[in-house]
C-alpha cells in the first residue's frame, strides 16, 4: 500500500514537470513572416465569427459606428496574446471584442525559415448600425 502511494506521488510529480508550458515572451515579435498566420477555420470563417460580435447597447444608442482595429500576436503554438483594441468606441465594446476573439480556435502559426514564430497581426472590424426595415 505504501509503495503504491509512493509510486502515485512520483508519477504526479513527473506529470507536473512535463505539463509546464513554453513561454514565448523572450522571442522577438515579427511584423512579417515567410508564411503569415492563418485562422484554422479559414479567413471567411474568422470574419464570420467577428461579425457575430454584439454591438453594445450604449454604442448603438449613441450612433457609434466605424472601424476599430484588433491588434494581436499569434504565438508559435497558434494561441493569441497581447490582444488590444485600437480606436475602439467604448471600454465595454472593447471588452466584448476581446471576449469573442479569446474564445476562437487556435491559429496556424506564422513561419520563418521553416520554424514557427511570433507574428504581430492587425484586423479591422467594421461596425455599422443597420436600421430594421
Amino acid at each position: 500500500m505504501k509503495k503504491a502511494l509512493l509510486i502515485l506521488i512520483v508519477i504526479s510529480f513527473t506529470l507536473k514537470i512535463q505539463a509546464q508550458t513554453i513561454s514565448y515572451q523572450n522571442w522577438p515579435i515579427l511584423e512579417h513572416a515567410d508564411t503569415m498566420p492563418e485562422y484554422k477555420g479559414g479567413r471567411d470563417n474568422f470574419y464570420y465569427k467577428l461579425s457575430k460580435i454584439h454591438y453594445t447597447f450604449l454604442d448603438r444608442m449613441y450612433g457609434c459606428q466605424g472601424r476599430v482595429t484588433l491588434m494581436m500576436v499569434v504565438e508559435p503554438d497558434g494561441s493569441l496574446s497581447n490582444l488590444k483594441v485600437v480606436n475602439g468606441f467604448s471600454a465595454k465594446q472593447d471588452l466584448e471584442i476581446l471576449r469573442v476573439v479569446r474564445r476562437l480556435n487556435k491559429w496556424k502559426p506564422g513561419m520563418a525559415n521553416g520554424k514557427p514564430v511570433r507574428v504581430l497581426c492587425s484586423t479591422p472590424i467594421n461596425f455599422k448600425i443597420v436600421e430594421p426595415s
